[in-house]
Parts: C-alpha cells; sequence; structure tokens
C-alpha cells in the first residue's frame, strides 16, 4: 500500500494520532502476554517491529535481555516520537529505527531475525501477503507474532459487516489460521485482545484528541467525526469483531 503523505485527509488522520502512545488497539500487557506465549527464545534475540509506529511494542520488545529490535515504520513523526521515548527509556542503544515500508524489505537477507513482530499494521499490505513475504526473514527456530482484526461472530450485523467490507475486509479467526497454514507456518497460540486494549489505551485518548481538533478546519473536523463514528461502531458491535494475536513458526 502506497501513502500520499502529502494528502490533506490523510496527514489529519495521522495527526490525530501523533503523540498518542499507540495507533492501534493493544496495551502493554498484552504485548508481554504475546512475548510469553512465544518463547523460548534465543540468547540475544535478533527482532524486527514491524509497523511499529511510536514504539508501544517496540519498547516492550528492547527489554529483551540481550535483544536488538529493528523498528520500521513509513511516518517519520512516528519514528521521531519512538526514538525519544526510547532514550527516555534507556533502550536507545538497543533500538535501530529504520524509515521505510513493511513491503520493502528486499534488503534484508534471509535468516536474519529470530523474532518478528507486528501489531496492528499486517493490514496495510494484506494479512496473507505479509505473512508470505515476512517468512524468509526468520531463522529456523523463528517466530513471528501479528495482530489481526478479524470477526468474532458468525453473523456479524449489517451495520458492522458494511462498514469493515468498505474499510478492510475481515475474516474469521480460523481463516486467518487458514491463511498462516497456506503460508507455511505452524500457528502455536492465538489470543483475542480484550476491550480494554481498545477502549482504554486506544480510543479514550484518540477520542480526547479529536475534542481538541479545529473545527473551522474542514480535514481535521472529518477525521474527528470519523474517529468518533468508528469508537461508536465499536461500543455498539465490538462484541462481534476484534483483535487476535497470532504466534507462528515457519515449518
Amino acid at each position: 500500500m502506497e501513502f500520499d503523505f502529502d494528502d490533506p485527509s490523510l496527514k489529519a488522520a495521522l495527526a490525530l494520532h501523533e503523540g498518542q502512545e499507540r495507533q492501534g488497539p493493544g496495551s502493554r500487557a498484552t504485548t508481554e502476554l504475546l512475548l510469553d506465549l512465544a518463547a523460548p527464545l534465543p540468547e540475544r534475540p535478533r527482532v524486527l517491529d514491524l509497523g511499529s509506529g511510536t514504539g508501544a511494542a517496540t519498547l516492550v520488545l528492547a527489554r529483551i535481555e540481550g535483544a536488538r529490535v529493528t523498528a520500521v515504520d513509513v511516518y517519520t513523526p512516528f519514528l521521531e516520537q519512538l526514538r525519544a521515548a526510547a532514550e527516555t527509556e534507556g533502550v536507545a542503544d538497543r533500538v535501530d529505527v529504520r524509515h521505510g515500508s513493511m513491503a520493502d524489505l528486499d534488503d534484508l537477507p534471509d535468516g536474519s531475525f529470530d523474532l518478528i513482530w507486528s501489531e496492528g499494521a499486517a493490514y496495510n499490505i494484506g494479512f496473507g501477503a505479509a505473512l508470505a513475504s515476512w517468512r524468509r526473514l526468520l531463522s529456523p527456530e523463528g517466530v513471528l507474532v501479528v495482530t489481526e482484526c478479524g470477526w468474532i461472530t458468525d453473523e456479524p450485523s449489517a451495520e458492522a459487516r458494511a462498514y469493515w467490507d468498505a474499510a478492510y475486509p475481515l475474516r474469521s479467526t480460523g481463516e486467518n489460521v487458514d491463511q498462516a497454514t497456506a503460508a507455511g507456518y505452524t500457528v502455536t497460540a492465538t489470543y483475542l485482545l480484550p476491550a480494554s486494549d481498545w477502549v482504554e489505551t486506544y480510543y479514550a485518548p484518540l477520542d480526547r484528541r479529536a475534542e481538541q481538533t479545529d473545527p473551522d478546519d474542514p480535514h481535521a473536523a472529518a477525521a474527528a467525526e470519523d474517529l468518533r463514528r468508528e469508537y461508536r461502531l465499536y461500543r455498539e458491535h465490538g462484541h462481534e469483531y476484534g483483535y487476535v494475536g497470532y504466534v507462528l513458526r515457519p515449518r
């Protein structure tokens, strides 16, 4: 997926997320839980965080003993915030920041990472495409941890279905497991993120930020309204869809 960062609508949407800890649902507790599910890791693991955003997961991964983390994102302001946070938390020497696309990793050698991580970002290039393209980067005993939004009901409401069909067509957890298997992985664990990962650490802070947008800026106002619509949809239909963490090992 290509991004036009000069597009005023995209700029306004991204501006809402600048300064936020997270750019998608998740929490430190969930990152730590998924990390436990990914164990064991080798000593001094080589870690790749794809679609790192401002580094909420990166900073947790950098705490792994002996780890070296490469964080990749296409949006410079997020990476600048990540660098500052890594300095503040005292892990800057363990984090390499790379500006670029998660779809453009051809310069990275095969088998060069023991842990590949991607929270709420694989959808940018498609779940199946992401799994297929990232597999070569894993060491033989490596592990991929990725979160992906999907249906958690067999009968989603018409409103939720219409919204997601237009934004990013969702699949069920079973269908995503099938995609992972087809891409050459063994699925060793799945974990449904709790509602608090959507509301407390993502939507509530964003909603407060949206209240501060300039109502006379049409693009900012539209971005704020889109956020409110999405938040309302989750409050009313969040029991129908959710992010699931997948822990995958290459076969």
